[in-house]
This record gives structure tokens, sequence and C-alpha cells, in this order.
């Protein structure tokens, strides 16, 4: 039986009740037809005048098919590009037009989360995949990936499905340009989650902590974490403008590669401050060698806060000081190794003082109001900080001085 040398059809889109003209070529010595591309992404690569070769119908999908036959039926490599030279090119910072398509509709992306997905896919897509093209790629070969990461690579489920988002996002954009019509992982399964439940120190050890002999920088650092619930990136982003009076403003977030930038959930919020932590922030600032308008925790450059390794290495020395005692000055490095390690197998870290702040206050206040102090994301939440209300703040302090800010006050603030 004779094929057609075009085939036509159509595919809905994610729109309810709208769809789009997919055209396929026979080949006849390969014996079967080409992937199917979308009527419109033809039309302009070959660069067709829409008005004359209209993809939107099936009559001028058929002759943008009809033209791409004379042409040889084939189109540039860059229509069918390598399966992982495609998903690098998604995650390039520089040349995406993917991501310079979301920053110019406004839309949220970080270079640290582009440069994470950019490894993914040179450390573990690329050499599963070195020569496979785009239209090629199956469902089964991504399953049989995923498993196979599971299996052999020692990876934690949390990082496979951090791989399995780096590639579904250009699948996804391919479907959407039109170079590939299904999308091959939209079947992907992600792996269970298995992330370990977060330590946090118990009352006593917090307040053995602060009674420690710290760097005012450290020392803040923690207090803004265990009594106000901040992140490390919010904490780092910190200046003197944002204390007004017993508040703080939390208003943007810090990272490694992008600098400034919005906080986690893209909001910004109003956190009770107590005196205790006031006092000890606004004698911070006078310390501060980049003078007022520094970052209030700062470093060596006054166009960045301390680092953010830094300040996890100071929570970390408090944690082994807390069980050397003493024996800190003259111990040994396996030794510190060995107490750290106690505080690791219960998972405990500096993020854990944001976990504190959470556990102290629950039960003290109804959790959509200790949302607004901790920021975490639901639909109910509003968009803007302002609507944080006077009584919330009022109930966030009073429990703050119930709950927490009595084991702080039975040490005295000591600075270095």
């Amino acid at each position: 039986m004779a094929r057609k040398p075009v085939s036509v059809f159509k595919r809905p889109t994610t729109k309810k009740g709208q769809f789009r003209y997919y055209i396929k070529v026979w080949d006849e010595n390969k014996g079967r037809y080409s992937s199917p591309r979308s009527a419109i992404s033809i039309a302009r690569e070959l660069g067709l005048d829409e008005k004359r070769y209209p993809p939107t119908s099936r009559t001028g999908a058929l002759l943008i098919g009809q033209e791409l036959l004379k042409r040889g039926g084939i189109l540039s490599k860059k229509s069918d590009p390598l399966f992982a030279d495609y998903c690098a090119s998604i995650w390039d910072w520089d040349t995406s037009p993917y991501i310079q398509g979301r920053i110019a509709r406004g839309l949220r992306i970080g270079k640290e989360h582009a440069k994470h997905c950019a490894s993914y896919i040179e450390h573990y897509v690329r050499p599963a995949f070195p020569s496979l093209k785009l239209s090629a790629l199956r469902p089964y070969m991504l399953e049989s990936f995923v498993l196979s990461l599971k299996k052999n690579s020692g990876l934690r489920n949390r990082s496979i499905n951090a791989i399995i988002d780096a590639i579904r996002t250009p699948l996804k954009e391919a479907v959407r340009l039109g170079l590939i019509a299904v999308d091959p992982s939209a079947s992907l399964q992600k792996l269970s989650n298995d992330r370990r439940v977060k330590g946090i120190p118990t009352e006593e050890e917090l307040s053995a902590i602060l009674a420690l002999d710290l760097d005012l920088r450290i020392r803040c650092a923690i207090l803004l974490g265990a009594v106000c619930g901040l992140r490390l990136g919010e904490i780092q982003a910190l200046k003197l403008e944002h204390i007004k009076d017993n508040t703080l403003h939390i208003i943007a977030s810090w990272g490694k590669i992008d600098g400034l930038k919005e906080t986690k959930t893209g909001r910004s919020r109003i956190v009770p401050l107590p005196v205790i932590i006031k006092d000890a922030l606004l004698e911070l600032s006078q310390k501060n060698p980049h003078g007022p308008d520094g970052f209030l925790i700062y470093g060596f450059r006054p166009d960045a806060p301390l680092d953010c390794r830094a300040i996890e290495r100071g929570f970390d020395h408090a944690l082994v000081k807390l069980i050397l005692g003493e024996k800190y000055a003259n111990a040994s490095r396996e030794e510190k190794a060995a107490a750290l390690r106690t505080w690791r197998e219960r998972n405990i870290t500096f993020h854990s003082l944001r976990h504190f702040a959470n556990a102290a206050l629950r039960g003290s206040v109804p959790d959509e109001t200790l949302r607004k102090l901790t920021g975490h994301s639901t639909e109910a939440m509003t968009n803007h900080y302002d609507h944080t209300t006077k009584s919330d703040l009022e109930a966030l302090a009073e429990a703050q001085e119930k709950r927490i800010l009595p084991l702080i006050k039975r040490h005295r603030v000591t600075t270095t």
C-alpha cells in the first residue's frame, strides 16, 4: 500500500479546546515516516510566509509539508539536536532562550538552580546518552536511566529526582516549541522522598550554645535562625535598614551565585524582633567595617555578606565546643570531627535552628500566624508582607517571649 508522502494530523495543546497541526514526511530510504514536527516550527525554519502557508489550518499544514518535501524532507541539524546538547542549552544561563524568555516574562529562575541543573546534565545525562537524538528519545529509555541511577550511582532519591526535573524542563520546552510532538518524560515517575527528618537541638543545648564565647556575627545568625525562624540566605541579606522599630523586614535572600535575590517563596514578610536581638544587631552594625549600609552579617567584601559556609562552620565549631568543653583548644582534628559526627548523626545543622523556632512556637499561635514568621508558603497566604497584621506580630512576639527568649536570657550575651 502506497504511503502518503506527507501526513498531517493535529494534537490538543494544554489549553482547553485548542490544538496544533503536526507533519510527518515519508522517507523511502528508511521505510518510515520522519519524526513529527509542528507545522508552525517547520514553517519558521523554512522561512515560509505564514499568510501563504497558514500553520493553523489543515490545508496550510499540508502546503508546509509539501514545501518541506520539495526541499528534500530534511530540516537542519539544529531541528533535531542531541538530547544531552539540547538539555545543556536550556540550562546555559548566558545563551538559553528558555531562561531569557522567563526573565522577559517576569517569571522567577535563579542562576544557582540553572547551574545545578547544567551540572546534572553533564555528569549524568550526557554519559548515559552520548549520541542520542532528541527525536529518538523514548519513555522506556528514561525509565531505564532512572532505575540505573538508583541501582548504581549511590545517589539519594532526592538527588535523582532533581536530575529528573533537570530533564523534564527541557523536554516540556521542546514540546512547547514544536521540536517534538510528545514529551517522553510525561509518564516518568519520581522516586519516593527519602529526605532525613531534620534534627533540632534541645532547649538546654541551645541555651548552652548561646553561653559560649562566639563571634558576634555567628551569635546573631544563630539568634535570627532560632528565634525569628529565618533561612540562612535571608540572614545574609539583612541590612540595618531592614530593622523597623521592633520588627525585621525580610525582603530578600542571598545566593552564592545570584547575589541578592527574592526570598525562596518570592514573598516578603515582617517578623517581630525581640529587643535583646535588636540590640545585638545594632552593636554588630557599629563594628561593621563597611559602614551602616553594609550587610549586618558582614564579610571581607563590602558588596557581599559573610559566606554561608563560614556561618555554617561557625555554628559547627560551637557544636563541637559544647561537647569538648575545655578540651576544645587542644583537641586534635580527629577529636573535633568525632564530636561533630555526634550532631550529624542527629541531622543537626544550621538549618535546624529554623526548625527549632517552628517547633518551639507551634501551638502557642495558630499555624497560619506562625507561617507569617517562617515564610512557609501555602495557597492561603498573601503575596504581600504588609498583610501581616499588628495582632499577628503581637501574638508572635508574645510567643517568642514565652517560649524561646528565656533560653537566651539565662546567659549574658558576650561578644568577641
